[in-house]
């Protein structure tokens, strides 16, 4: 495996490496950008890592050397068939780090299952179960009391702060320098899923400090409405963008509208749409998830299905290798 610490945003603006923490994590960067239809492309992000890809592996490139530093373990949580969690615990063994992991009752999924036991195995990971994510903010708290003498770090749920977020506006930039490279048209629409949020507004900063005017960041609600509102995303956007003016961007307004129609009424319940999405992207060499790709897939088969020219952000995790296929 071959890791550089090459990335498009700093490329774009060479202080950021110089002001920010940063720790090379992903060795499939820059992702590829296929054209699978006449009006649709895919960015693929399960190819970030060959360790464990998917979207998470950008953020922590950015939070895990602050937890290396402290020395003492990531707390974060997420659902009982958390990609987010098992990621976060794959790469933390690579770097000698441990995870404590609150994790919270989702709907059954193969999936779910899957990740769930593929996080059991690894020895590296403590778990507290609680039977809701409205508990979590009080579970989290009481384990980074208990672990306080172990100087832990709270690796917030989806990696998604504004120092996380800053791998989010390189892999935006990646997007577009993809399309210009190929000379493909500006899509009027990028899709991604919407959770924690880090992924859809760094695209969105990246697209932005890009020069795309015409394309809309679609963000496709995944997870509760307490996390996934336009309140969240805009504290998120400001916190991005102020680092990002550290490192000599002056920033421009971002274009993206949430999209709710698709979640399906709770965080991990699979929809009919997703399912029917999930045989198309099939067809296409695309292998989704119930909880969020799938939701999104649909979305943005939905803006084909209205004439536009899609870009969607597939941010399915796993243990891929850089190279394959899907």
């Amino acid at each position: 495996m071959v890791v550089t610490t090459q990335r498009a945003l700093f490329a774009r603006l060479p202080k950021v490496p110089e002001l920010m923490p940063f720790m090379p994590l992903a060795d499939g960067l820059p992702t590829p950008v296929e054209q699978v239809d006449e009006r649709l492309w895919v960015q693929r992000e399960e190819h970030t890592s060959s360790a464990y890809g998917g979207n998470k592996v950008r953020k922590f490139e950015f939070v895990f050397p602050v937890a290396q530093r402290r020395g003492g373990p990531l707390v974060t949580a997420g659902g009982i068939g958390s990609h987010h969690v098992l990621a976060a615990a794959v790469h933390a063994e690579r770097h000698g780090l441990d995870v404590d992991a609150v994790v919270y009752r989702q709907p059954v999924s193969d999936d779910a299952t899957r990740t769930q036991e593929a996080l059991n195995r690894l020895a590296n990971v403590h778990i507290t179960r609680i039977p809701s994510p409205y508990l979590m903010p009080a579970a989290l708290a009481g384990r980074l009391a208990v672990l306080a003498p172990k100087r832990p770090y709270l690796l917030w749920p989806g990696a998604s702060t504004p120092l996380g977020t800053l791998g989010y506006v390189s892999a935006g930039l990646e997007l577009v320098e993809a399309f210009e490279q190929n000379g493909w048209p500006e899509p009027h629409v990028v899709v991604v899923p919407l959770g924690s949020g880090g992924t859809a507004v760094g695209t969105a900063l990246g697209l932005a400090m890009a020069g795309w005017t015409r394309a809309e960041i679609l963000a496709v609600r995944a997870a509760d409405f307490v996390v996934t509102n336009r309140a969240v995303l805009s504290a998120l956007e400001a916190g991005t963008a102020a680092l990002l003016t550290l490192a000599g961007w002056r920033p421009r307004p971002v274009r993206m509208r949430i999209a709710r129609q698709w979640f399906g009424g709770a965080y991990g319940k699979p929809t009919r749409a997703g399912d029917e999405a999930m045989r198309v992207a099939e067809e296409m060499g695309l292998t989704l998830e119930p909880t969020y790709t799938a939701k999104a897939f649909a979305a943005a088969l939905d803006q084909l299905g209205r004439g536009r020219r899609v870009a969607f952000v597939q941010t399915f995790a796993g243990p891929h290798a850089s190279t394959a296929a899907g």
